[in-house]
């Protein structure tokens, strides 16, 4: 694999990304539901836990943010991973680059490697941007309440459950997405997606827990759920502990939950890494020449048709300066304003 064409691929994608009102109205999104989760105006809540400034506990514990970063990750980040991810291929056949890359030197694993980089680069810069806007509403603006749900600023408190908990389920479904549009093409099927997890979820993962119900199989779906706000809710929110507890103490995370989570991480870049072949497949035939066989190295020899040399050489006589075309790149704020 060259790690050259890699980093054109990325750096490329992320041009465009960055330039997508996509981006920036999912920066505005959160940059929204921060404040609002900061200032009380906005509670997220699932059975009997709840998430924002109306309540005592402090907003800037680990376990307030264990809840958050799960919950937003899920119900604002799916759906614009869903569209980057999922289209990042099918966008290209609609641009008709496909021909333009197969002419290149360019290998199958360099392309999806590249495309997939630069929407899991994207997602995060946003998470990012997303932990740097939570610590700001909740640690520097000011608020009437501040000594009743601020604590003391501990950078471990954000970044722990960002790791823990939301970033498997952004490489999971950046992963998932990106497989899918791949191997159908079907927009449908891509959008869909993030719909199907969020009833899943809502009906039967995160509080569907009925007395009946054995405590192994509701530690199976502890581990089996995506966004990890099952674990946390049945772990350590349904027994309570007391506000102080939760207010100073880290959240401790099992071994069977760790494993799941990077599960997760496998499962959504096998599902990448399966692309490649599948890709290759597509462009080259089932006849592939190879892993590197996506496009011939060879020469393909075609028998001349007759008049078609003269026709050639009228075509060529003119030179291709003689059109006088220009092309250029938009700049930055250019293309974010179209």
């Amino acid at each position: 694999m060259n790690t050259g064409r890699l980093r054109t691929i990325v750096r490329m994608d992320m041009r465009f990304h960055f330039t997508r009102p996509m981006f920036w109205v999912l920066v505005a999104t959160l940059g929204l539901v921060a404040f609002g989760l900061s200032s009380g105006g906005l509670t997220i809540s699932s059975g009997d836990s709840s998430i924002g400034g109306g309540s005592k506990a402090w907003i800037t514990s680990e376990f307030s943010n264990g809840l958050m970063f799960p919950l937003v990750a899920f119900l604002v980040y799916s759906f614009f991973i869903a569209v980057a991810a999922g289209m990042a291929i099918p966008r290209d056949d609609e641009l008709k680059v496909g021909p333009v890359l197969h002419a290149t030197r360019l290998a199958p694993g360099e392309y999806v490697w590249g495309k997939f980089g630069a929407v899991l680069l994207l997602f995060l810069v946003v998470m990012a941007v997303h932990l740097l806007l939570t610590m700001l509403f909740n640690q520097v603006m000011p608020s009437a309440s501040a000594d009743q749900i601020r604590g003391p600023f501990s950078l471990t408190n954000y970044l722990r459950p960002a790791l823990v908990l939301a970033l498997p389920f952004v490489v999971f479904l950046c992963g998932t997405s990106f497989a899918i549009g791949e191997r159908t093409r079907n927009p449908i099927l891509v959008f869909v997606t993030p719909v199907v997890l969020f009833l899943v979820s809502i009906f039967f993962l995160w509080d569907w827990s009925p007395s009946w119900l054995d405590p192994s199989w509701n530690r199976l779906l502890m581990w089996i759920e995506p966004s990890g706000f099952r674990w946390i809710n049945e772990t350590w929110l349904k027994v309570d502990l007391g506000v102080d507890y939760y207010n100073q103490q880290p959240i401790t995370y099992d071994l069977p939950f760790l494993l799941s989570r990077l599960v997760y991480v496998v499962l959504g870049l096998g599902m990448v890494a399966g692309s490649i072949r599948h890709l290759t497949m597509t462009v080259r035939g089932r006849q592939s020449e190879g892993a590197a066989g996506w496009w011939s190295r060879k020469k393909r020899k075609t028998s001349p048709v007759a008049g078609q040399g003269d026709a050639t050489a009228t075509l060529l006589s003119r030179p291709l300066a003689s059109l006088k075309m220009t092309s250029s790149v938009p700049g930055f704020v250019r293309a974010v304003w179209d």
